[in-house]
């Protein structure tokens, strides 16, 4: 340890003396760390995290594969009686639970808000593992009754954000969508749910669907209606390929005894075929669900190769500029080797430089990423996105991974130059002829390095040039209006009590308000908004049409709109530049 220590210090000591090749090589270094640790900064939480519960590895996914009849509220969705029926009817699962997202208006103190729930089941947290850090979670008793839950669970982040951390907070009511509901528990720190991108500050029971969505149908009886998602833990020694074959069977018998239904009433024997050979199929639960996480999974990827080559391109140029280095240290390292020292004491001392250098210059990067990421964050994510819970501040994880990749850095960059570095001929360089001592090996390596050096980089340039190309396209491409001149917004009055009749008459009143605004060209409402990566979806049957293939079966994309919703668009024609700005709302 003391030979190490010592190392440091005259790896300082020659690093002091040459103020500008350190200023360089540390630059260049952070430039290269910096971009890593940047981008895998993101890729580790996007992609590669489990979610923050007990052994996330045996959690799984229930999805439900074929032609499904009904409708569809989101991905990987089944209907709350399936899930039900899975849950008392399997011996793969130590337990299973269920959760839909959805907002609420919260109503406290006098302050009203928009927020994301959760509606869960009351095995929710008990199956996740995830404690309680005030109160309690649910239980299963709060799945027994409909409507006979009126509890709620913050989040700890809102809890603490909202509520100041107040412990008073327990046993107060929160107006929900106007109707009371008591906390009874903050849920422990650090898990925001299930879903990357859905950061819920309320979980409600699942029971007091009624109250939390408005909707006609009753969702907790309706088998044509796919809205939760179900996860199940798998006992031990169970494996996903194992338990989807076990559920096989039970999930035939249930479409059996859904087709007979009345529902099935104006279904063709196609339709009635096709859906009873639906399957059920187990996705990994380990990082929950996301639409967010396939979205982001290629650019990531993509972006950490495109850091890793200049990292790569920055060793190479670190190398070179060693190799040039050791002609002015040939005579010192021969004099050292002259009176005892062996290579390998010097190419350890060589090597503890360029680590040092490495750590410098890891230090730095770790500054850039930071920033780096702080700036990709604030222009690359939307407004609304505050369900992307993305930390820009190094965790240990990320310090492990810099670490590394400052440990392989150093050892690349210095390993060659420090091999080549300490084969001098000690008497020709003692008589002053280090010129013909650095020439041959060290001349063709330097010239490989800059060969290296130049192919990787016009790789990059090439990449880059068309990347940016690919963004010129899509940036001209557009959306098939004009967007820049859109406002969009969100607004749903049953969230505050309204009835659909009452409803009418305030879109009605809001259109007119909008519309009167100066400046305001037209508006236009839809159920679904603009361009924000969303669907609804359902089976339709026409009356009176008879396909002429039995597959012939129409689910499509709808979205019910106002009369004015294509004139506020600007479909089909685009309007001129200069009029003036149109509003949507949902």
């Amino acid at each position: 340890m003391g030979d190490v220590i010592g190392d440091i210090r005259y790896a300082a000591r020659v690093l002091g003396r040459n103020p500008l090749f350190t200023a360089v090589a540390v630059l260049t270094l952070a430039l290269g760390i910096g971009a890593n640790t940047a981008i895998f900064t993101l890729l580790d939480q996007v992609l590669l995290r489990l979610l923050p519960v007990k052994e996330p590895q045996q959690l799984a996914l229930l999805t439900m594969r074929g032609r499904h009849y009904g409708n569809n509220w989101g991905g990987n969705a089944i209907s709350y009686p399936m899930y039900r029926d899975f849950q008392d009817h399997n011996e793969v699962f130590s337990g299973m639970f269920c959760r839909f997202p959805t907002p609420v208006s919260l109503t406290f103190a006098g302050q009203a808000e928009r927020v994301q729930a959760e509606l869960v089941s009351g095995t929710y947290f008990s199956v996740l593992g995830v404690n309680a850090a005030l109160g309690r979670t649910f239980t299963a008793e709060e799945d027994r009754v409909a409507d006979g839950a009126p509890v709620v669970v913050l989040s700890y982040s809102y809890w603490r954000q909202r509520f100041a951390a107040d412990p008073q907070i327990l046993g107060r009511t929160l107006t929900v969508n106007r109707y009371p509901l008591t906390v009874v528990g903050v849920a422990q720190a650090g898990f925001d749910g299930v879903e990357l991108g859905q950061s819920p500050k309320l979980f409600i029971p699942v029971m007091m669907q009624k109250e939390m969505l408005v909707v006609p149908q009753k969702m907790l009886t309706d088998r044509r209606s796919r809205w939760v998602n179900a996860f199940g833990r798998l006992k031990p020694g169970v494996t996903r390929t194992r338990a989807q074959a076990s559920l096989q069977p039970f999930m035939h018998s249930m479409l059996e005894m859904e087709v007979r239904e009345a529902a099935f009433a104006h279904a063709s024997a196609y339709d009635r075929e096709q859906f009873v050979k639906c399957t059920i199929e187990l996705l990994p639960g380990s990082q929950g669900r996301s639409y967010v996480r396939q979205g982001l999974s290629t650019p990531l990827w993509v972006l950490m190769a495109i850091t890793g080559v200049v990292l790569l391109i920055a060793c190479a140029n670190l190398a070179n500029l060693l190799l040039a280095r050791a002609t002015g240290r040939q005579r010192e390292i021969a004099v050292r080797m002259a009176i005892g020292a062996s290579r390998g004491r010097i190419m350890r001392q060589l090597l503890v430089e360029s680590l040092c250098l490495a750590a410098l210059g890891a230090v730095t990067g770790l500054a850039l990423a930071f920033w780096a990421d702080k700036a990709l964050m604030a222009v690359y994510l939307p407004a609304d996105a505050g369900g992307l819970n993305i930390s820009t501040a190094p965790d240990f994880r990320i310090l492990l991974f810099t670490l590394a990749v400052t440990v392989v850095t150093g050892l690349i960059f210095g390993l060659v130059p420090a091999w080549q570095t300490t084969k001098p001929d000690v008497g020709r360089t003692l008589k002053d002829q280090a010129g013909a001592v650095v020439g041959g090996v060290h001349g063709r390596l330097r010239k490989t390095l800059v060969v290296t050096q130049v192919a990787l980089s016009l790789l990059l340039l090439i990449g880059a040039g068309l990347f940016l190309r690919s963004l010129n396209n899509l940036s001209s491409l557009g959306p098939g209006f004009r967007a820049d001149r859109l406002v969009g917004f969100k607004i749903d009055p049953s969230l505050g009590g309204y009835t659909p009749e009452r409803a009418k008459i305030f879109y009605q009143q809001l259109t007119d308000s909008l519309g009167a605004i100066p400046g305001v060209q037209s508006v236009g409402m839809a159920a679904v908004r603009i361009l924000e990566d969303d669907e609804w979806d359902s089976s339709v049957t026409v009356e009176g049409y008879n396909p002429a293939r039995p597959d012939d079966h129409a689910e499509p994309y709808m979205n019910e709109i106002s009369p004015n919703y294509f004139a506020t668009l600007g479909v089909p024609s685009s309007p001129d530049a200069t009029l003036p700005c149109r509003t949507i709302a949902r």
